[in-house]
């Protein structure tokens, strides 16, 4: 295992051993997390550089890339939509 040591500004340092204390967990832990979720795909790349006109930006950019895609959220069909064409038919 390797150690890794990172310098944080007082305040940061003091909301996240909040955030880490809220979900019982330590920072050491917190972080450990987080990097494992990074180096895995699971967790999202966080740009703290970013000023507000960019991070608009860029969250206009994802609601067009979503609405693109022609996802339907919470589209429920009915049961004879479901059944129709006999694809699912019980004999």
């Amino acid at each position: 295992m390797k150690t890794v040591t990172v310098s944080i500004d007082e305040n940061v340092y003091r909301a996240a051993r909040a955030a880490a204390a809220k979900h019982e967990r330590s920072l050491k832990e917190m972080v450990r997390g987080y990097l494992r979720a990074l180096a895995s795909g699971h967790a999202a790349v966080v740009y703290p550089d970013w000023t507000v006109e960019e991070e608009k930006k860029n969250r206009q950019e994802l609601v067009r890339l979503l609405s693109e895609c022609k996802l339907e959220l919470g589209y429920k069909p009915s049961r004879e939509k479901t059944y129709e064409g006999g694809r699912f038919s019980r004999f």
